[in-house]
């Protein structure tokens, strides 16, 4: 019986892990394809994002395959033998332990290593890509770089890695909802910077709008590549390696040390969240498809790990005390499923 689980638990782990990260990564590319010029820059951002959407994919893929094999027992009127002999229940046990940890032996590495490497050099792709579809525009036509940023231009002249426009008409817009029209009769780019000169400035909003002229001025163009990928700052921690999180004078000590465990909070829920998908499936199972049910219950597990962890993150001005909160809501989720799925169970 113990492999008997351990072969549903894994059948259904890997297919539901394929097909998540398959979709979680075509969304991703989806929402970069302005950007993203041909297949070969397209294959490159999905291998990057593969590691980072595993971070997400295996926590759903986990508690997916506990719940629909243990609802598949429903479906063929098996589960009489988790209710009625002991020893079954305690076999189940024992295959989603071994299936939990036997899958925190490729978890770990991607929380601690691999998913941060990708994250950082993922969104460095993204922006070298963008930078490269900036030197290639066309004249006399309007170009939408991304959802807050065009720009239109009626001549282009490239000087080695310098390029020189000419008649520019640029349109983009903050977060807060102005509006910016820039007008200038040459710009050139060098690097991520737009040098523009003798044009005006036209500010839109809801209270006011007022117009400039300049002879000579500068936008960084790397915060409107990509609306998602801004110009990121290296320190962010959350592209460190678990390694690489040390004390130092330029990171403060308290977040440094909330990060590590955060992500070792993030492991602990991956451990127990076979255990909680055996916990709710067997209180809200049917005996019909279990698969809608199995779904929502994953996605509120995963859901509700996402937000837990990063509330805790926003505690940092507790110091120390902060880390106690990422190991409570294990511990009372644990208690409270158990409770539930015994009083199913008895």
């Amino acid at each position: 019986m113990f492999l008997f689980f351990l072969k549903r638990f894994y059948k259904s782990f890997f297919i539901n892990l394929l097909i998540l990260i398959f979709i979680l990564s075509s969304s991703d590319i989806f929402l970069r394809l302005p950007v993203i010029s041909d297949f070969t820059a397209g294959l490159k951002v999905f291998l990057l994002m593969v590691p980072l959407m595993a971070q997400f994919a295996i926590p759903i893929a986990s508690s997916l395959a506990v719940q629909m094999s243990l609802g598949n027992l429903y479906v063929e009127d098996e589960i009489i033998l988790i209710y009625y002999f002991k020893s079954a229940r305690l076999t189940l046990f024992k295959s989603i332990l071994f299936f939990s940890l036997s899958i925190l032996t490729f978890y770990v590495p991607i929380v601690t290593k691999y998913a941060p490497q990708s994250y950082k050099n993922g969104k460095q792709l993204i922006l070298d890509l963008a930078q490269k579809h900036f030197s290639s525009l066309y004249p006399g036509k309007f170009h939408n770089i991304s959802s807050n940023f065009a720009i239109y231009f009626e001549k282009q002249e490239k000087n080695n890695s310098d390029i020189k426009f000419i008649k520019l008409l640029l349109l983009f817009k903050e977060k807060n909802g102005e509006q910016f029209i820039i007008n200038a009769n040459t710009g050139f780019l060098a690097n991520n910077i737009l040098l523009l000169n003798n044009g005006s400035i036209q500010n839109i909003a809801l209270n006011h709008a007022y117009i400039s002229n300049f002879e000579k001025t500068e936008i960084n163009l790397t915060q409107f590549l990509d609306s998602q990928e801004k110009l990121f700052d290296y320190k962010d921690l959350k592209f460190y390696k678990y390694s690489e999180l040390n004390y130092t004078n330029n990171i403060n000590y308290i977040n440094i040390l909330i990060e590590k465990h955060k992500r070792i909070a993030q492991i602990l829920w991956q451990l127990f969240m076979p255990f909680f998908a055996i916990f709710l499936i067997m209180f809200f199972a049917k005996n019909k498809s279990n698969l809608l049910i199995s779904i929502f219950l994953s996605g509120f597990l995963f859901l509700s790990s996402y937000i837990l962890l990063n509330l805790v993150k926003t505690l940092a001005f507790l110091g120390q005390t902060a880390i106690i909160f990422f190991y409570l809501p294990l511990i009372i989720f644990f208690i409270i499923f158990f409770y539930f799925y015994n009083k199913k169970v008895n």
